[in-house]
């Protein structure tokens, strides 16, 4: 077998048809070099593949194979859950909340004078953004906030939707996908939280603004009176709050539920159960009726092509105790479980909340009810002992099971909220040792069926059975930039001809395998 060193600095084209092997199992290792393209498309991608002037390497294909651009963010769902692109492909969405900044004004993600001019904050957001592709991500979730959105009833803020709809162009131009995310915590600013507005509360007598921040707000949901009476509040739909909340949607779709970015709708981040003590029985009764009738409205004002994301209370994401599953009406549904370690959120010892069992009780609920799963927040406070290994683990097992998600949180706190501490970003913008345990290869697009991934440092391993499409393995640039990679293809069975090609100005490596041909790729870094 033949071994070559690839210089992950250098890009390398292949594409077409290799020379043929006359054994039943044909194995490809190596690599060539050339210059990097600087050409860029409307989504701010490589527009024309790699070439070369090399002596091809085995396993690099005589042709370059081109780039995959899509034309949109959106993806369907197959009887499994699988999340299928536009050309059919099976596609794992892995990216970040932004985040944790946008809770409060002027919402959003980075520093921005509150006054600053429209042109200036898109010239902003471009700059968040475009840090982001080099981590080999393709989705964000984007926190937007009804308080910011309506902030007297009636009364929506155009300045605001004109700077969300900015931040979703600047992602979409770096290929990142966008979740709509109707975000909030402990219900309102009034009670230090965020998301809904201060004036769906009761106002005779006024309520009473609490002492923030507050480092123990998750424990308002279960012993803070007015947390409790604002939910319980919403949820039995005094003064026609849901229909407000659906007209607050309203607005949203109308501005972006069109935009190519959008990928899907969250329709409601962490719900509380109010005074409800039994929860699995609350979100029968209560939490899953609304999310059906929500899902139906927002299916009428925004068409059948976007996801749909629910949620569960913030309960179920600690391992405190089990979780009750549960399905809402409707298709095109994606479960968007949240994950944490009750300790590590909070920069404290784990609770011992492994990230397997869980992760294996959501991906299996899914695949029986036809739903797609994106964990929609799985973190650790930046510097905790015992987190990076958790991190590890998790995104270990989320590989596995071929499952998506958003790392909390990527945004660039000048001031802490609530003294929660979980950004990649330091408040100077600067990266975090975290980003070096989430940033990672995985399996990001595979043209044809039964896949496998694992990254088991130094070696990232890869198997399908091809369709004669493009497959792309993610090699996020941040951490291969200056690697030497060998790369190693093999048929194990079907037809030969499978061939690749490393384009690192993308930060992947593209497979084309004949349909019916069962092929495994190894990539591992040569120290």
């Amino acid at each position: 077998m033949r071994r070559a060193l690839v210089l992950w600095a250098a890009v390398i084209g292949c594409g077409g048809t290799p020379p043929a092997s006359s054994s039943a199992t044909e194995t490809t290792t190596g690599g060539a070099t050339t210059d990097t393209p600087t050409s860029t498309g409307a989504t701010g991608t490589t527009t024309a593949a790699p070439t070369t002037g090399e002596t091809l390497a085995p396993g690099e294909c005589a042709s370059p194979i081109e780039p995959v651009l899509l034309t949109s963010a959106r993806v369907s769902l197959d009887a499994a859950g699988r999340m299928h692109d536009e050309l059919g492909r099976d596609v794992l969405l892995r990216g970040v909340n932004t985040g944790g900044r946008s809770k409060w004004a002027p919402f959003v993600p980075f520093p921005i004078d509150a006054e600053i001019e429209q042109a200036a904050f898109a010239a902003a957001a471009e700059q968040f953004f475009a840090r982001l592709p080099p981590w080999g991500i393709n989705v964000v979730r984007l926190l937007f906030s009804w308080e910011a959105l309506e902030p007297t009833p009636g009364q929506y803020d155009a300045r605001y939707l004109d700077r969300y709809a900015a931040m979703v162009d600047a992602a979409w131009s770096h290929g990142l996908r966008v979740v709509v995310d109707f975000h909030q915590d402990i219900y309102t600013s009034t009670y230090c939280g965020d998301g809904f507005p201060p004036w769906t509360l009761p106002q005779d007598p006024p309520p009473q603004q609490h002492e923030c921040p507050d480092a123990d707000w998750g424990l308002k949901y279960v012993f803070d009176g007015d947390v409790q009476a604002a939910f319980d509040r919403f949820w039995a739909d005094e003064d026609g709050l849901q229909a407000q909340f659906l007209a607050m949607w309203g607005q949203m779709i109308a501005r972006v539920g069109d935009h190519p970015g959008v990928v899907g709708l969250e329709i409601l981040n962490e719900p509380g159960s109010g005074t409800a003590t039994d929860i699995a029985a609350w979100k029968q009764d209560t939490l899953n009726p609304f999310h059906s009738k929500v899902i139906a409205a927002l299916r009428e004002q925004a068409g059948e092509e976007l996801l749909i994301l629910f949620d569960n209370p913030g309960v179920d994401a600690v391992g405190l105790q089990p979780v009750e599953h549960v399905r809402p009406e409707g298709e095109g549904i994606v479960y968007a479980a949240h994950m944490y370690d009750a300790g590590l959120v909070k920069g404290m010892p784990s609770i011992g909340m492994m990230p397997e069992p869980y992760l294996d009780q959501v991906a299996e609920f899914a695949e029986e009810e036809g739903l797609g799963v994106l964990i929609g927040e799985y973190g650790v406070v930046a510097g905790t002992a015992g987190g990076p290994e958790w991190l590890r683990r998790a995104l270990d097992h989320m590989d596995a099971r071929r499952l998506s998600s958003t790392l909390w949180e990527c945004s660039q706190n000048e001031v802490l909220w609530n003294e929660e501490d979980l950004s990649v970003l330091g408040a100077d913008g600067s990266e975090r040792a975290e980003l070096d345990v989430f940033v990672r290869p995985y399996l990001r697009a595979v043209a044809g069926t039964d896949s496998a991934f694992a990254w088991a440092e130094p070696t990232a391993t890869a198997s399908w059975t091809g369709d004669g499409g493009v497959s792309e393995i993610a090699l996020p640039p941040r951490r291969f930039a200056d690697a030497a990679l060998d790369i190693e293809l093999t048929t194990l069975a079907g037809p030969e001809g499978a061939c690749w090609t490393l384009d690192p100005s993308r930060g992947e490596l593209r497979v084309q395998a004949p349909a019916g041909a069962q092929v495994e790729v190894r990539v591992t870094v040569d120290e």
